[in-house]
């Protein structure tokens, strides 16, 4: 038995050695090689790089940034080839990157109990999550009685999508290497990404895939890492024939957490219909803000149980196998700021040291002050450009052309941003991004569509990645596991005559109520309001108790000024805010 157990052991073991620093995601109409530095799209396998959609690059290389305070001193590090920014290497804090161990593991669901889940063992030995269906503590994947399924008694790997690929990596490149000179902080990434093969089959419109980062603070440094930003970063170039990439714009989608790249026009490379690049921030990190998310019996900052009453609580959804985890006395947070900037631009360029990349996390120009939208790109619609907040860049909406848009074409990087939030020992933080590649019928449209399925994901993520649409119509068929605020329709509307937008002010809101939730266990109060850009309260739609189902409630904003306006849902612990357009 112990011969077998051992040959068996060099066997797996071996599989390991024979590659995995690099591998290449193959799925749903998308080709990206990702590495064991944190790396997307800027990794050569096969002698090509770069993130394609339909056989076309979209995406040059993605990553992230991370900015904090140590004590009164400030930090940044990431993940940010295009920009020389490199601080990561393979493995846990304190390891030898080079252990073999330190590999990229892929994960397929099928069939139960294959090579992909034994060669697993490794990353659990390394510190990956694991389902224990025995509750002993130990990963191991046996089909216990034999049926050639897996069942709920037995062991598994954390596995999301029809495709996983899961790595470690942490923040040990020697400062004096590193671009900004920061020194390691003993922090450590666990990164997840996933796919799935049949999500928007019936509809070729959009390709997505997520990246789930768990980032633990070892502490080596410090038990506390405070005022923390983390930042999805990417160099979106849409196309790579001659200077295809040299016409993007940059826009940011503050109701659905996204910022996105797009192209102006007709591409070079892709002809008239060029996709449009969406980060969304599906999962924010989790804060505990004192007033907010918890009273503050005992007023020492720190959401203690037992003393502290929680006013809301945070979740991380680790798939319908894993479950949810809830952290009463917390909130998730969304992004709190949009940037971007160019390399070429002396103004708004590369970051050059910790303290212009921490600015562009928090919304800024490199030199830390705020943009003016009176002066960046244009303000159209009627919207008064000294009203519009500049920490979100290029906020508007291209295809109605209201709001502060993007009108210099470049080659954009962008950074979407969520925090502030901790870093303590023991206590990892969880964020789930979303890249979504949308294609239409020209560029613009391109844009709606994206924003089409980012309202979708965020309703599958809703569902604990159960209810998978499969196309933005299907988008009805969702299972009610959760309370869903819908865009208005039509939007924008128009009280004008003849518009097309539908020629009068009325506009319809619908949302729903779910039968049973981690929100209620009995019926609660619901309330639907209208507030205009300056939160002014317009309307109350709903102020009553309401049963499990759908619903669709008319506004006539007959009188209204016309301008952007929000309407919010709440119920119970529930809150959720959209936007929508009033022409004239």
């Amino acid at each position: 038995m112990k011969t077998f157990i051992t040959t068996l052991i060099i066997f797996l073991f071996t599989q390991i050695l024979t590659a995995q620093d690099k591998y290449l995601i193959n799925t749903n109409r998308i080709w990206l090689p990702i590495n064991n530095f944190g790396v997307l799209a800027d990794v050569s396998i096969f002698n090509k790089s770069g993130g394609l959609l339909d056989d076309k690059q979209f995406l040059y290389s993605a990553g992230f940034f991370l900015s904090g305070k140590n004590s009164d001193t400030i930090w940044t590090n990431g993940v940010a080839s295009a920009s020389s920014i490199a601080d990561y290497q393979p493995g846990n804090v304190d390891s030898n990157q080079y252990d073999p161990r330190n590999a990229i593991y892929e994960i397929t669901p099928l069939p139960a109990f294959n090579s992909t889940w034994q060669k697993y063992r490794f990353a659990v030995q390394i510190g990956a999550k694991f389902y224990d269906g025995n509750a002993d503590g130990i990963y191991n994947p046996v089909d216990l009685n034999g049926n050639g399924q897996w069942d709920p008694n037995e062991d598994r790997p954390d596995i999301i999508g029809d495709f996983t690929a899961w790595c470690a990596y942490n923040d040990g490149v020697p400062g004096s290497t590193r671009r900004y000179k920061n020194n390691p902080l003993g922090i450590e990434i666990h990164q997840t990404l996933f796919s799935y093969n049949n999500y928007n089959t019936a509809d070729a419109r959009s390709a997505t895939f997520f990246v789930r980062y768990k980032i633990f603070n070892t502490g080596k440094v410090s038990q506390t890492l405070d005022s923390v930003y983390f930042g999805a970063w990417s160099d979106t170039d849409i196309g790579s024939i001659g200077d295809a990439y040299m016409d993007d714009l940059a826009g940011c989608d503050t109701v659905n957490n996204a910022g996105y790249i797009y192209n102006d026009g007709d591409d070079a490379d892709w002809g008239v219909n060029p996709p449009a690049h969406f980060i969304k921030i599906l999962q924010g990190p989790y804060a505990y803000i004192p007033g907010v998310t918890f009273i503050d019996h005992n007023l020492n900052g720190d959401f203690d149980p037992g003393v502290d009453t929680p006013l809301d609580t945070a979740k991380n959804r680790r798939g319908p196998v894993l479950g949810v985890d809830l952290f009463p006395g917390a909130k998730n947070l969304g992004i709190t700021s949009y940037m971007f900037y160019i390399s070429s631009s002396i103004v708004q360029g590369d970051p050059a040291n910790s303290r212009e990349a921490r600015n562009y996390l928090l919304g800024r120009a490199a030199n830390g002050q705020l943009l003016n939208p009176c002066g960046w790109g244009v303000v159209l619609g009627g919207v008064n450009c000294n009203l519009v907040n500049p920490i979100f860049a290029y906020s508007g909406d291209p295809v109605t052309q209201v709001g502060w848009l993007s009108n210099f074409p470049s080659d954009y990087r962008q950074i979407v941003s969520t925090g502030p939030f901790k870093l303590k020992v023991g206590q990892p933080i969880d964020i789930i991004v979303a890249h979504i590649a949308a294609r239409g019928v020209s560029s613009l449209n391109s844009v709606y569509w994206g924003k089409a399925y980012n309202n979708t994901l965020q309703q599958f993520y809703n569902s604990n990645f159960v209810s998978m649409p499969l196309s933005v119509e299907e988008e009805e068929n969702l299972v009610l596991s959760d309370y869903k605020l819908y865009q208005n329709y039509p939007n924008p509307f128009s009280s004008g005559g003849g518009s097309a937008y539908g020629g009068n002010s009325v506009t319809t809101i619908k949302f729903s109520i779910p039968s049973s939730t981690e929100y209620q266990s009995v019926q609660q109060n619901v309330n639907l309001k209208i507030y205009d850009i300056l939160g002014n309260e317009v309307a109350v739609l709903v102020n009553e108790p309401k049963s499990p189902g759908t619903y669709e409630i008319k506004w006539d904003a007959s009188g209204q000024a016309s301008g952007i306006y929000f309407y919010q849902l709440r119920a119970g612990k529930f809150i959720d805010t959209k936007k929508m357009i009033l022409l004239r």
